[in-house]
């Protein structure tokens, strides 16, 4: 999967959730990604991209719903926006209790 792959479903994923924002992506050399809702930008580490499309279309999506209503963190409603998010691409995650 390429940056613009990336930037694509981060584009769809922006209007599907109503954002006036369209997230810039990055792929980066970290360990894990980040949304930086101050600076409109988010990371994909490098290493996911091996993990597949799948995978990359999850990280993708989970860092665009930080997005949401301004800039919103692992609560409640972040899982609802980013259930709902996943659903629309027709994936689901299974979260550990």
């Amino acid at each position: 999967m390429t940056l613009p792959d990336i930037q694509a479903i981060a584009d769809l994923t922006a209007k599907f959730l109503g954002l006036s924002i369209r997230p810039k992506a990055e792929i980066k050399k970290t360990r894990r990604g980040t949304a930086l809702t101050h600076r409109g930008t988010f990371s994909i580490p490098e290493w996911a991209l091996k993990r597949g499309e799948d995978y990359v279309t999850y990280y993708t999506i989970h860092e665009v719903c930080h997005f949401y209503a301004g800039g919103i963190h692992h609560g409640p409603l972040f899982k609802k926006v980013e259930d709902r998010a996943l659903a629309n691409w027709g994936l689901y995650i299974e979260r550990k209790k």
